[in-house]
């Protein structure tokens, strides 16, 4: 009887900003899924993966959140410098594919971008933006709402970047 060990494969995720957003924004909904994302990625649960537009429409979000009052310039830096030292990984999807995929579900290029990229590596992606979500969950299984990401261990979600 032999005893070898299967392991399994590592999931590859795309991460929209708008949940890596959530690892600074804590007045958000599904603060504590995106979180217990993020430090699955840190554990290497999960391996993760953002196109290029991410670093601008993280740093967008960010400043948009100054602007509203909701954090500090001096948090939004932080949080900005903190999530940049996660040092995602980046990849560009084909302009032909988000166009495809912006006529197809009447999504905008930037979210297009994402989906497009999961298409590209048969990967997911995980959002926290619900008009995204809701103009493709009908017609793809590749984006998931990051309200319905699983907390299920004790300590997820409970890390502090």
């Amino acid at each position: 009887m032999s005893s070898a060990i299967t392991m399994m494969p590592v999931p590859i995720i795309v991460v929209d900003s708008s949940v890596s957003l959530k690892w600074v924004l804590n007045d958000e909904e599904a603060v504590t899924e995106a979180v217990a994302l993020r430090d699955d990625g840190l554990a290497g649960r999960i391996q993760w993966i953002v196109p290029d537009l991410w670093h601008y429409e993280l740093t967008n979000g960010l400043i948009t959140a100054v602007r509203r009052r909701r954090i500090s310039e001096a948090q939004a830096m932080m949080g900005l410098m903190n999530i940049m030292a996660l040092a995602l990984p980046t990849a560009v999807p084909r302009a032909a594919d988000v166009y495809q995929k912006a006529i197809q579900y009447t999504i905008a290029a930037y979210d297009a971008a994402y989906l497009a990229l999961a298409e590209m590596l048969d990967a997911i992606v995980w959002t926290g933006d619900h008009r995204f979500y809701t103009a493709v969950r009908s017609q793809t299984a590749r984006v998931h709402w990051i309200g319905d990401y699983l907390v299920s261990r004790p300590d997820a979600g409970k890390g502090e970047l």
